[in-house]
């Protein structure tokens, strides 16, 4: 019992607490100032648009949040609630799978973990995301709608299978990529399962399986059907692959090392290449030799249901990004492959324990190590990496509009950064250490942002500030405002 309570205690307060500072910190990140200025400004067209890229929900949600809380100094409430809805995903977790035959311990470090992926972090650190958060908790409530009823016979059963594969699909036009979430629990079941012979293993699998499939199906057609209606309109990222060996080699290079390093991050310019690689290694191996010592140890149905967890569910759990013909490096895509990994790591350990390949010392500091090692880093990383350069961008900005002279301030120059110009030592794709000034456009919107900050009913009469970006100091004679965002680097982040 007093077990029990340290588990849901700590899986209930750790990720509010890790990213306490992150969530509460004055700043956006991206593409949150565009959509806030697009969901007051152009009502309905967040919808098409990401009802163009498949994802319809997405879009009614974020603009009917966006609408109410367009202000930068609000932006703190979306994304509380991104921890919030990964507490509830870690707490699901945790109960269905101390229930499913892992240990309490076991159980709780896998749902602590979850909460606090690199994937994770991205999303609670980016504000417009907190609606992939949420087809998180779907494809688990999905999961565990079926599992709940799957040995009852009769209509409940059917009716759980149904509501399923409902909740897959709404997943599915939420965020295509975090449906596939459901792998997670499924292949942590799969692994602890009392052995009931192959058949029932293959019955299992092929209902849940069936589930998450008819529901994406159905997200797919759905749609289909709003494009070939000309509801909304196909955007060219819509593309399926037509090459299958290229995009095998950048999984195998990419999406999956990434996942199996875990919570050490891969960068654009191998910066921790050491701690990148170590960590790729170990886990790798950890989970090597925790399946082949488990393998040797069980039947011939458990060994199946360890071959299909540790190498075709990979393939699966990021099946959205391989059917595509985009490839994105993005962190936020990788949920359900990291997540896949971390059961396994888990396994993995707790196999060696019950093949005594270790003591028990050892098994019990792995997983204090995985808690703590996620921990520590997913502090470090929203903050130094997300919440603090981001606000030092957009306070520059901020500042000088509201030191303005308006109405008299007209010609506005904004001299944008490059990247060699950052406060961060570590950059990996559009995520961790990336500057938003950084682009063609979102210095405009972060002044507009500004703007609305400072007359947030309506501008003084005869203002009318045309802005205009460059990488170079201009003449400040020709413009009433100059904001140079170069001086990120002498705040360097370590």
């Amino acid at each position: 019992m007093i077990r029990t309570r340290i588990c849901f205690f700590v899986l209930l307060l750790t990720p509010l607490l890790v990213y306490w500072q992150t969530t509460f910190t004055d700043f956006g990140f991206h593409d949150d100032y565009s959509v806030a200025r697009e969901a007051r400004e152009e009502p309905g067209k967040l919808v098409k648009f990401t009802a163009s890229h498949g994802r319809p929900l997405y879009g009614a949600l974020l603009e009917t949040s966006m609408l109410n809380l367009d202000e930068v100094e609000r932006y703190w409430m979306l994304r509380l609630a991104s921890v919030l809805i990964l507490t509830i995903i870690g707490l699901a977790l945790w109960r269905q799978l101390y229930h499913s035959g892992w240990t309490e311990i076991e159980a709780a470090v896998i749902g602590l973990g979850v909460t606090l992926l690199p994937g994770a972090q991205v999303d609670t650190s980016w504000a417009i995301t907190w609606p992939h958060v949420l087809a998180l908790l779907l494809a688990v409530a999905g999961f565990s709608a079926i599992e709940t009823e799957l040995e009852r016979g009769g209509l409940k059963r059917t009716i759980a299978l149904i509501g399923g594969a409902l909740i897959y699909g709404l997943a599915g036009v939420l965020y295509q990529s975090n449906a596939l979430f459901a792998v997670v629990p499924l292949a942590a079941v799969l692994l602890v399962r009392e052995t009931r012979g192959s058949s029932s293993d293959l019955r299992w699998g092929a209902i849940h399986f069936s589930a998450l499939f008819v529901g994406l199906l159905g997200a797919y057609l759905l749609v289909g059907a709003l494009f070939a209606n000309g509801v909304f309109h196909a955007s060219s990222r819509m593309q399926l692959e037509t090459n299958p060996f290229t995009k095998l080699v950048w999984f195998f290079s990419n999406p999956l090392p990434n996942a199996l390093a875990l919570f050490a991050l891969r960068d654009d310019f191998d910066t921790g290449a050491v701690i990148y690689c170590t960590a790729l290694a170990l886990v790798a191996g950890i989970i090597i030799w925790g399946c082949r010592s488990a393998i040797v140890q069980v039947g011939r149905s458990a060994k199946r249901r360890i071959i299909v967890c540790a190498v075709a569910l990979p393939f699966v759990a990021h099946a959205v990004s391989l059917a595509a013909a985009e490839r994105s490096l993005g962190y936020r895509t990788l949920f359900a492959l990291s997540g896949l990994v971390l059961v396994l790591l888990v396994y993995a350990l707790r196999s060696l324990y019950a093949a005594e390949k270790i003591t028990l010392r050892y098994y019990q500091g792995g997983l204090v190590a995985i808690a703590l090692i996620a921990i520590t880093t997913a502090h470090f990383n929203t903050v130094n990496l997300f919440a603090l350069p981001q606000s030092y961008e957009w306070e520059t900005i901020r500042v000088a509009v509201m030191r303005a002279d308006f109405p008299k301030t007209a010609k506005v120059f904004i001299v944008t950064p490059t990247i060699a110009d950052r406060a961060t030592t570590r950059v990996f794709a559009d995520e961790f250490g990336s500057l938003s000034s950084d682009s063609d456009w979102t210095p405009r919107e972060m002044f507009k942002a500004a703007l609305h900050e400072r007359f947030p009913v309506k501008m003084p009469k005869g203002t009318h500030c045309e802005v205009e970006l460059g990488r170079e100091m201009p003449d400040a004679k020709d413009y009433d405002l100059v904001i140079d965002m170069r001086n990120f680097k002498e705040r360097a982040l370590h």
